[in-house]
């Protein structure tokens, strides 16, 4: 558990990319999970462009994907 910085980089691919870190059973869907749940996310990643994302993060399951590209949810535990 801590602070985090996260630094997101385009290295070669032509099109806008983007980062979304989020707690596992987090749902954009879900107005109180915009309350009380962690969702940190950005786009406008172009090619050769670099972004820093601070978060502070718990104990628990997290997932991490490109909403703009075709990525999988990647999985990231935080434990004491």
């Amino acid at each position: 558990p801590g602070k985090y910085v996260f630094r997101v980089t385009n290295e070669n691919v032509p099109y806008e990319l983007g980062f979304w870190l989020r707690e596992k059973d987090y749902d954009w869907r879900n107005p109180l999970h915009h309350v009380n749940k962690l969702s940190v996310s950005g786009g406008g990643l172009e090619k050769g462009q670099t972004k820093d994302y601070t978060v502070e993060l718990k104990p628990g399951d997290y997932l991490y994907s490109c909403p703009l590209n075709t990525t999988p949810n990647y999985r990231l535990v935080v434990s004491e």
